[in-house]
């Protein structure tokens, strides 16, 4: 015990600054290494791109291309546009105290199959899986805040209304809130990582065949879609 209080002494404040220091630097490291975003990334490098035609039945195919509608498109609940998918997240800044930190209390997704059309040929993407079974990343291009000095929108507060949430709280001041929304539009280009199956379709994609190729994913592969750029500008 004795021995142990002298290391202590030794190390001094100096000295478990830097092992804070280190830890800390080892957590911002780990939490990198397995975001959501990041894993995804991982994994679409792990696959080359493919032509939709040279696909193998049950194969774990990567491809890109323009997301194509195949029924009436959504209209995404903030941006109000036209989208094939959709992402919204809304957040309340809540106070504890000195502190104050960021809560999601309104997650939405929304999606319908749609194409994919990938130089000239097309396949059905299948979104309509369990969530366990497809990872999707896009990019929140729409963001709007309401706070203080400035009223939601009327129409950003209906949203709130139909989750049964409002802007307003005691006495009728306005929350600290922002609304984010990303979405897969027509003709947006994107990236598609998922098992392929050739199915008989009445989509006569192809004048030869009668087949058309369905990507969907599983527990083990998962289908995987995003429109960042980094992917989608990518050759491999």
């Amino acid at each position: 015990m004795h021995f142990l209080k002298l290391q202590l002494v030794a190390i001094g404040d100096s000295g478990f600054f830097f092992i804070f220091l280190f830890g800390i630097i080892i957590f911002l490291i780990l939490s990198q290494v397995y975001n959501k975003k990041n894993k995804m990334l991982r994994k679409l490098k792990e696959h080359s791109f493919k032509k939709i035609p040279l696909c193998k039945e049950n194969e774990y195919i990567k491809i890109k291309g323009k997301a194509l509608s195949i029924a009436k498109p959504l209209i995404s609940p903030i941006g109000k546009r036209e989208c094939l998918y959709y992402k919204i997240q809304i957040e309340e800044k809540r106070s504890n105290g000195k502190s104050s930190s960021w809560r999601t209390i309104i997650n939405e997704e929304k999606f319908q199959d749609f194409i994919l059309e990938s130089e000239g040929n097309k396949a059905i993407i299948n979104t309509e899986i369990s969530k366990k079974n497809k990872i999707t990343y896009l990019n929140q291009d729409i963001e709007y805040t309401s706070g203080t000095w400035k009223d939601a929108p009327v129409f950003l507060e209906k949203l709130l209304q139909s989750h049964g949430r409002e802007s307003t709280g005691f006495l009728g001041f306005n929350k600290s809130i922002r609304y984010k929304e990303g979405a897969i539009e027509i003709g947006e280009k994107i990236t598609i990582l998922g098992i392929g199956k050739w199915k008989e379709s009445d989509h006569n994609f192809d004048r030869y065949s009668s087949k058309t190729l369905y990507v969907s994913g599983d527990s083990e592969r998962k289908l995987i879609i995003t429109d960042l750029s980094k992917i989608t500008e990518s050759k491999r």
